[in-house]
């Protein structure tokens, strides 16, 4: 089955258990308590908002999948302190307006004692100040834009690497394959393809990377060639998108299409060109890497397959929403499985084991992981694979 195929049947499925969960569930302290105690063997929420359908609903399945994996080995393990875990979904379509209803939906559910997501920082920023009152760990681990946690509070935790420290690690690496001259497209987004923008090319000034044309694009087009003809007019060395999956795939596509045949360097997902032959040699930087031989990537990748055979990668995504569970699963056995507690304990935590970056330790100033690192990966044979040239 294909993912879009299972990402049908995931959100019919996500939906009904939501409900069940949400009718069947009793709240065992009032929403302002946010240091009650849960009862012996009583079962730990975590709640997702996440795109169960719409634009970006694959990305939903992926982090549904991991968490699901994650919750199965915790509980196994004896959850948490005896306490079995459990996760409530709601469907943001990770649009900013639908992903404050949720907030507030999980701020006032009592059980909730954490909250994952959203997708998109253009959907988690407006949500935080919600969760903020409601004194709820917003744990917006796939959230990039800097000022999710910048300009958020003690609240908002993220272990994604910032769209600034991305793209200056972009501009970077690009200057030193001997490249001079560079087009860029980048997503026309106020809150994250604009600043991802400017890092990219504050990052490009600074070092001596010329940038011939850069080219503003809307995520949801489905042709960009005349940006793209323009951009590559001056025939640069190489070509940069600014962007996530699903507009690099149609992107990369188009402009082998209008003949450009330079080296194409993506956006912040490794995930960007999945089935798409054009991308057949490009490069990204990536924080997991499915084809490493460390043994904690090795058995979570194996464990992954075995319980969904019929994923043919296993991604960032995935990778990132597993290190998300493993690590609020941590804060509150530092913490505590309360609000409170949950939030102590992400102050707490050291060195958690992580499948992305090795272990996880927290930036106390910035509420992300401290020294984060990008491992250059060129796309050979549809598999993403360490690149070293």
């Amino acid at each position: 089955m294909s993912r879009p195929q299972r990402r049908a049947l995931l959100a019919t499925a996500v939906i009904a258990a939501a409900a069940l969960a949400l009718t069947g569930c009793s709240l065992s302290a009032s929403a302002g308590d946010s240091s009650a105690s849960a009862k012996d063997g009583s079962t730990v929420y975590f709640g997702v908002s996440a795109a169960i359908t719409g634009q970006y609903a694959q990305y939903g399945q992926q982090f549904k999948e991991a968490f699901d994996l994650a919750v199965e080995q915790v509980n196994k393990d004896g959850g948490i302190d005896g306490h079995p875990v459990a996760l409530k979904y709601e469907d943001s379509q990770s649009d900013p307006k639908q992903s404050v209803t949720v907030a507030q939906k999980f701020v006032n559910d009592s059980d909730v004692v954490l909250v994952f997501g959203d997708y998109s920082s253009a959907a988690s920023i407006p949500a935080s100040p919600i969760y903020t009152a409601g004194k709820l760990v917003q744990y917006g681990f796939n959230n990039s834009n800097p000022d999710f946690t910048a300009k958020g509070t003690e609240y908002q935790w993220s272990t994604s690497i910032t769209t600034s420290a991305s793209y200056e690690w972009t501009a970077d690496y690009v200057k030193k394959q001997g490249v001079d001259t560079v087009g860029v497209s980048y997503l026309n987004t106020s809150d994250w393809g604009v600043p991802a923008f400017a890092a990219f090319k504050a990052e490009a000034d600074k070092i001596g990377l010329k940038i011939t044309d850069a080219e503003a694009v809307d995520p949801t087009s489905d042709d960009y060639r005349p940006s793209l003809t323009k951009a590559v007019a001056a025939k640069p060395d190489a070509f940069v998108h600014i962007g996530y999956g699903p507009d690099a795939a149609k992107l990369v596509t188009q402009l082998r299409a209008i003949g450009y045949d330079g080296t194409f360097y993506g956006g912040q997902d490794e995930q960007s060109f999945d089935g798409t032959p054009d991308a057949e040699g490009s490069i990204v930087g990536a924080q997991f890497i499915e084809t490493s031989t460390d043994p904690a990537v090795s058995s979570f990748v194996k464990a992954f397959k075995k319980k969904y055979p019929d994923e043919a990668d296993v991604t960032g995504f995935e990778a990132g929403a597993y290190d998300a569970l493993n690590v609020a699963v941590a804060a509150a056995k530092a913490g505590g499985i309360t609000r409170d507690g949950i939030l102590k304990g992400f102050t707490a935590v050291k060195d958690v084991p992580s499948v992305v970056y090795g272990k996880i330790t927290f930036d106390p100033e910035t509420r992300r992981v401290a020294d984060p690192q990008l491992t250059p990966t060129i796309l050979k044979g549809g598999k993403w694979v360490e690149y070293k040239g």
